[in-house]
């Protein structure tokens, strides 16, 4: 099989020749210290990945419209104030939205920005067919949470969710246009990556998930599959409480089941493998930041024994490959998916 054909199998809940090694975001301190001078796509390639991305390179520092270039503070093209930091990814510092009122004089940026895409048609000529190409997408929170600011946003769903349904809408229609032209460059498969939850449970109630988030993320998932492409739908933290409505929306995987917010890999398998493939659960804090090697292949040898029987299993870190990842334990991860995942998996 070639990684494209071991993805996509794995995500449809059935065995491909070998359980695939899903890490499309790898921070650049962990691609030097595994391959120094190298480049993403050189390590991924290296590692036996069997996706590949963008790997967030949309946020291209020659075209930011800094602020403060010093501080590193610059307006994104939501309007949001962020900061750049250790992390490849900025966070936001100051919404867009500070009232009700703005948003008659605010609209989502243009869909159609060739910036939105990075080196995305570079990458599809290089690897179409061969791995599943990745493209990060949005559906219901990120967005709209980022342009009004995250706490003002949840207090909204409560004093103010006219605004809230009114701000969805108006982002998800651009998230829905970028994910069609995304899927037409010659995406494989999109991960709506917004969050909906801390280590300990949903950012909401399953009631204001039910009444804001999940109708549109349903839309999110139906338009992507429309488009031709499989779906992974990410969340980090403890989901629970929400868990049945992210499935009953369609993804057709899961990820990343962090462990220490209490995702037990065995029971999400037992509860809901039959409905959506299981993507990640090794835990990139203490695990990947500050284990060993050898803790590594045995964590990647069980959850490979947990979740691989029948298919419908992917390899991944419980978030991403962050900074504080050990270059030596993300080769280990990728090295125990290669000596474990081979179908019939054989453990003992």
């Amino acid at each position: 099989m070639t990684s494209r054909e071991r993805v996509i199998t794995a995500l449809e809940r059935k065995e491909p020749d070998r359980v695939p090694l899903f890490e499309p975001i790898i921070d650049p301190k962990v691609i030097e210290g595994a391959l120094p001078g190298g480049a993403y796509e050189e390590l991924s390639d290296k590692l036996g990945d069997d996706c590949i991305g963008l790997n967030r390179s949309s946020w291209d520092k020659s075209k930011m419209d800094f602020i403060d270039r010093e501080k590193g503070l610059f307006r994104d093209r939501w309007g949001v104030i962020r900061a750049l930091g250790n992390e490849a990814s900025p966070y936001p510092v100051e919404p867009a939205l500070k009232q009700y009122e703005d948003l008659k004089d605010w609209s989502p940026p243009d869909p159609a920005d060739p910036t939105v895409y990075g080196h995305l048609p570079q990458l599809v000529e290089k690897y179409k067919g061969k791995k599943a190409i990745v493209f990060m997408g949005r559906d219901a929170f990120f967005n709209p949470a980022h342009v009004r600011g995250v706490e003002n946003f949840l207090m909204d769903l409560i004093l103010n969710p006219r605004f809230v349904h009114e701000l969805i809408d108006l982002c998800l229609e651009y998230d829905l246009e970028v994910v069609r032209r995304a899927v037409a460059m010659g995406v494989d498969v999109i991960v709506f990556g917004d969050d909906y939850a801390d280590k300990n449970t949903s950012f909401m109630s399953p009631q204001h998930f039910r009444e804001f988030i999940f109708p549109r993320l349903k839309r999110a998932i139906d338009n992507a599959h429309d488009a031709g492409a499989h779906v992974i739908k990410h969340t980090d933290g403890n989901i629970w409480s929400i868990i049945d409505q992210i499935v009953e929306a369609g993804p057709d995987g899961l990820n990343p089941l962090e462990p220490v917010a209490g995702m037990d890999l065995g029971k999400v398998k037992q509860m809901y493998g039959d409905r959506v493939a299981l993507v990640g659960n090794i835990d990139c804090g203490r695990l990947l930041s500050w284990g060993t090697p050898e803790e590594v292949r045995e964590t990647v040898r069980e959850a490979i024994a947990v979740a691989g029987p029948g298919g419908g299993y992917l390899v991944s870190s419980s978030n991403s490959i962050h900074s504080s990842v050990k270059p030596e334990n993300l080769i280990a991860m990728a090295q125990a998916v290669h000596e474990f995942g081979h179908y019939p998996l054989q453990l003992s």
